[in-house]
């Protein structure tokens, strides 16, 4: 008979101390600013935030020297003038941390910028503001200025949460995130991410979010911190990531009204899921000989301005009246203007 083996195949209990420098690193390099000593020993999911603040601070202090065996630098930061008695400010000292531009030769440069710009051709791939910092060193190693300045704007698409953000989509695993809305109120909330979409420059995160209990939506921008990765989730098999894409209209002061707007019945099927991004109702009207798409808009202005851009595709604004007039006074100022 087989001994019994249960406690051999019992999973190791995990290092502490190691876990707390992980997670320490991946706060530090996913915050888009320095974090500050309080922010830190006192952050129980980084592995601090005991009743002994005494005793936090020498292990913040033994994880950074760890770190720093490791090639990882963190930087203490003074601002000028700064009292004695004032809070440090932390963060990763990425000049010493990183591999300087010299370390490779200008022919494996030009290699290395090819299977960048490989990778970059391709759509919704992981860590791509990784990738665009890199190109951007490659491209100033190749005195490539032309093709850095082609990609430069796509480094103001993601925070600096950005990879962490990635890996925990890809993995399944439930983040948590430091959130600025457009107010500027910051939050802390737990996001397990179902979707990811790139619109109007930003990148915006979809998922459960444990602070609403809803799917809600995130732009990567305002997100200033992003923890490890923990626990597992299960997408949904109802979630569509497109179901959650914005149109020009969808932000506006009060109610919503539902808008109808029609196109010929002869625009191509691809055009028209272009346009309307596969939201709202679409309807065919055989009698009219046209598509009716009815959606709800938060802004009906900018509806009409929308329809208005969209005019030498055959759309019409057709109900309610408000969309109606705000169309004719969108010609109506374009004419006074232009007249």
């Amino acid at each position: 008979m087989e001994p019994d083996r249960t406690d051999e195949m019992e999973e190791p209990e995990l290092n502490e101390t190691a876990l707390r420098i992980l997670n320490l690193l991946f706060i530090l390099n996913s915050s888009s600013v320095p974090l500050t000593t309080e922010e830190i020993v006192s952050d129980s999911d980084v592995g601090y935030g005991s009743p002994n603040r005494a005793s936090d601070l020498k292990k913040f202090k033994r994880d950074r020297e760890k770190l720093a065996e490791r090639g990882i630098n963190v930087k203490e930061i003074r601002p000028a003038g700064a009292a004695q008695t004032e809070e440090s400010l932390w963060t990763i000292d990425r000049s010493s941390t990183y591999a300087a531009l010299g370390a490779i030769s200008r022919d494996d440069a030009d290699a290395l910028l090819r299977a960048v710009d490989e990778c970059l051709s391709r759509q919704d791939i992981p860590f791509r503001r990784a990738l665009v910092d890199i190109r951007q060193r490659l491209a100033a190693m190749t005195s490539s200025a032309e093709a850095g300045d082609a990609v430069a704007g796509d480094l103001d698409t993601a925070s600096p949460a950005a990879d962490t953000l990635w890996s925990a989509f890809a993995l399944h695993r439930r983040v948590r995130i430091a959130y600025v809305d457009a107010r500027g109120l910051e939050t802390q909330r737990v996001l397990a991410i179902w979707g990811i979409f790139m619109q109007h420059g930003h990148i915006y995160y979809v998922g459960l979010d444990d602070q609403s209990g809803q799917v809600r939506t995130f732009r990567g921008d305002r997100i200033t911190r992003a923890w490890r990765p923990t626990g597992s989730y299960t997408v949904p098999a109802w979630f569509n990531v497109r179901d959650y894409l914005f149109l020009p209209f969808d932000i506006g002061s009060g109610m919503a009204t539902k808008v109808t707007f029609s196109l010929p019945i002869g625009i191509e099927a691809t055009e028209v899921r272009a346009l309307t991004k596969e939201r709202g109702e679409l309807v065919r009207d055989e009698q009219k000989k046209r598509w009716l798409w009815t959606i709800k808009a938060g802004d009906v202005d900018a509806a009409a301005r929308f329809g208005l851009a969209h005019a030498q595709s055959g759309m019409r604004p057709v109900s309610p009246a408000k969309i109606v007039n705000a169309w004719n006074a969108c010609i109506d100022k374009a004419v006074t203007l232009h007249g």
